[in-house]
């Protein structure tokens, strides 16, 4: 939970009016508020889980000092002030002039923030698969974790107060993890924890997490602006923290969070969907498998369920990054006319789906010579025809080859530093044009 920025009033008839009631305050006793378990109480400034005299002192030298900062649970009448209108509803309350805290508003509900595709229907907890799927919570306590059930061997990113933590691994089976301890007690902390690898390792379902010494508060709010990233193992970003092109493939170097798509949406502070699998295309996957193409498995809540789909009025970006491609002309040959005819078509598809996003037709950084050829001249008269007939939000960005300087990651794919490299270079395109 962000703090509030409140706003401190003080004037000499606050003094005088504190000296007045504070020795009939002191009468008054203590009264217990368990209205918001756990932490933060309303009314509660000195965080001893009681409304009383204490709390009216305390508040006086807040007025008076201008030192301290407090959070949403101290502004009692809703207004983001915390200011002499707090100081007398503090009054009316001990009095028992009034029976609640706060007035005017109700406070929201303790909860979390899901970013991404998930599955809702099961009472036990939300389930998810597609890489950057986020949890996002607001808590106080000094210990967090939590317990995730798994199908595959994943792994996840802990954002703590907004510092990356080690990653955790959750195997095959129910886990709970510690996520962090030793958090400073007695103020409000917030977690994401983003799955970092990707769809074909198998489902996660999130049981819930544990808080020792505090408790969940209201979710997050979400981001006002909203990206879709499409693509194949680069979206995933697929051993991007492998130290040599030479290693193969292995989960815990798989880092979705730090793929370009994740890298440019915290650039440009936007919440991310990622729907990536390594190894599919548009006309053929990977060594020319044509089983689950890309457009089969895209409109999936979950990557293996074929009846759950997903239902995109519910999220709706203004920004669609599309990479696919690599894997269509990795290997073999194939006509670049009918690999247009079939891009035009995803195209289309997605157009129908949010009719005013800016859609983004990538192509790079792994093809090279003739196969990178065939493919950007098949995107480009894709873009090319829908900008003429009228699509101007519709756009065309290639993302250099990369190069050995930057490093490799496993099986030749993209380093940590490559797919920052393609994130400043999109953040700044979309910057431009959408005047993000």
């Amino acid at each position: 939970m962000r703090k509030i920025t409140m706003t401190r009033k003080t004037g000499a008839f606050l003094v005088v009016f504190s000296l007045l009631f504070t020795l009939f305050f002191n009468c008054v006793g203590s009264t217990s508020v368990s209205a918001l378990e756990p932490p933060g109480v309303y009314g509660d400034f000195n965080n001893d889980r009681n409304v009383d005299a204490l709390d009216f002192m305390k508040f006086k030298q807040y007025l008076m000092e201008q030192n301290t900062d407090y959070y949403y649970y101290m502004d009692l009448n809703g207004d983001s002030a915390l200011d002499a209108m707090d100081f007398a509803i503090l009054k009316q309350y001990l009095l028992g002039m009034i029976k609640t805290l706060p007035i005017n508003y109700t406070p929201s509900e303790p909860g979390v923030l899901l970013v991404g595709r998930f599955d809702t229907s099961d009472p036990a907890g939300p389930k998810f698969a597609w890489s950057t799927s986020t949890i996002k919570a607001n808590f106080t306590g000094t210990t967090i974790s939590a317990t995730i059930k798994s199908s595959g061997d994943n792994w996840f990113n802990v954002i703590i107060d907004g510092i990356v933590k080690a990653p955790v691994n959750v195997p095959a089976g129910t886990s709970t993890v510690t996520l962090a301890s030793d958090l400073q007690d007695g103020i409000i902390h917030t977690i994401e924890l983003v799955r970092r690898t990707e769809a074909w390792i198998g489902e996660t379902q999130f049981l819930g997490f544990k808080i020792i010494g505090g408790g969940l508060l209201p979710a997050p709010s979400p981001s006002s602006r909203r990206i879709e990233f499409i693509g194949d193992s680069i979206t995933c970003g697929y051993g991007n923290e492998g130290t040599s092109q030479y290693q193969s493939f292995t989960n815990k170097n798989e880092n979705a969070y730090m793929a370009y798509g994740a890298i440019t949406a915290r650039l440009l502070k936007a919440d991310p969907i990622t729907v990536c699998w390594s190894g599919k295309g548009l006309v053929q996957n990977y060594g020319g498998d044509l089983n689950e193409l890309m457009p089969e498995v895209y409109p999936r809540v979950l990557p293996y369920n074929t009846t759950l789909t997903w239902d995109t009025s519910k999220w709706t970006p203004q920004v669609v990054v599309i990479n696919l491609g690599t894997n269509d002309f990795s290997t073999g040959s194939i006509d670049k006319t009918t690999f247009a005819a079939a891009y035009e078509k995803f195209v289309t598809q997605i157009r129908g789906q949010y009719p005013d996003a800016h859609i983004y037709c990538a192509v790079g950084p792994m093809l090279s010579w003739d196969q990178l050829a065939k493919c950007k001249d098949a995107i480009t008269s894709v873009v090319d025809q829908k900008n003429t007939s009228g699509d101007s939000k519709i756009h065309f960005i290639e993302f250099p080859v990369q190069v050995e300087s930057n490093g490799y990651g496993e099986d030749w794919h993209p380093s940590v530093k490559t797919h920052e490299l393609m994130a400043n270079q999109l953040a700044e395109t979309i910057k431009a044009d959408l005047g993000w």
